[in-house]
């Protein structure tokens, strides 16, 4: 995705804070903003702020949800130990890392770093607790968590896949490393949404990297249309001069940047982007007279789903701003599809717990 908002004020201060975790956690300690989580019950709220935190110290056995990226399951068997958990802000580094698997990685992930007796370590003490990293699980998808370490012997990072296990609605691994996690993972064929429509193209392939489409899927007329798998965008326009682009959305740094609702929800990635246009000219949205959008994804049943949104005018970089929240959308299920009016210009979502 872009670079194509003005970096607000809290923002900036929340990267200077993640960049120090990343390159001297130690220090990181020192800030006031590092914000020390308090564990969920369940998957409940994680902390008092109108946002899930980027960044958390963890001291404490619990679940923490981090930024709304992914879940951090701790349980503490030692007292001199603590975790630092990061909603990987920005990406540029992970995307440098060789990536020679089928999946698909779906950034941003989650860096977690350990300390011992406040000493950075490469590895936990399987001895001093347990850890998992999880994220959210989609039906329509099959997920392998990887990692790469911060310091791997000889200098060269590499991602490695981990063992992952389905726990309920998130796939979770083993986090006892220093380093990066992320899920990847590739559409299940046959899966619940339908392909009916043009079918936009997949990203182009390239080692650690995740890029949208090279060329939009580009809708002029009413009806049902499918997004690489992902999502289905149903259109009914009502006035001439209208007209529709569609995306499939990868999750990047600009994206983890995006304030989420501290509700206990967990993004499911990848999403869709849509934009809207009237007569070659960019809507930020569009009005019942105009026509009817709606977007679906796939829900498992066992499920609470809701989608979000985040207002994005462009797909591609741009200086133009996009909104500072995610907003939940009025979302209904049925025949394993969630589907939420889609009348904005800019990024969808689901998300669930």
């Amino acid at each position: 995705m872009k670079r194509f908002f003005q970096v607000l004020v809290v923002a900036a201060l929340v990267l200077i804070v993640v960049g120090v975790a990343r390159t001297n956690p130690t220090l990181a300690e020192r800030w006031n903003g590092a914000a020390q989580s308090q564990p969920t019950t369940g998957f409940e709220a994680v902390s008092n702020t109108a946002a899930q935190p980027l960044s958390i110290v963890v001291t404490g056995s619990g679940s923490y949800l981090v930024g709304g990226v992914c879940m951090f399951n701790a349980e503490f068997k030692a007292t001199d130990i603590k975790v630092n958990v990061d909603a990987e802000v920005p990406v540029k580094d992970s995307r440098k890392v060789p990536f020679g698997y089928p999946d698909q990685l779906y950034y941003p992930g989650c860096h977690v770093v350990h300390f011992k007796q406040d000493q950075a370590v490469e590895q936990a003490n399987a001895e001093d607790g347990d850890w998992k990293v999880c994220f959210g699980k989609r039906s329509d998808m099959e997920l392998t968590i990887y990692y790469y370490l911060d310091n791997p012997p000889g200098g060269s990072r590499v991602w490695i896949p981990l063992p992952t296990s389905v726990e309920g609605d998130y796939a979770c691994a083993p986090a006892l490393y220093t380093g990066v996690y992320m899920p990847a993972g590739k559409v299940i064929p046959g899966g619940p949404i339908p392909k009916t429509g043009p079918v936009g193209p997949t990203p182009p392939p390239g080692p650690g990297t995740v890029r949208p489409p090279s060329s939009p899927n580009v809708i002029r007329a009413s009806g049902t249309y499918a997004m690489g798998g992902v999502c289905t965008l149903k259109v009914v326009y009502k006035t001439s001069g209208l007209m529709n682009r569609f995306y499939v959305e990868f999750p990047v740094e600009d994206t983890a940047l995006v304030a989420f609702p501290d509700n206990g929800d967990l993004l499911f990635f990848p999403g869709c982007h849509v934009l809207h246009y009237q007569w070659a000219e960019t809507q930020k949205n569009v009005t019942d007279k105009k026509g009817k959008w709606q977007i679906c994804f796939a829900a498992p049943p066992t499920k609470k789903v809701t989608i979000y949104f985040y207002e994005s005018l462009v797909h591609e970089d741009s200086s133009e701003q996009i909104a500072a929240s995610w907003l939940a959308l009025p979302t209904t299920v049925e025949n394993g599809l969630a589907c939420a009016p889609a009348m904005g210009t800019g990024v969808y979502v689901p998300a669930g717990q």
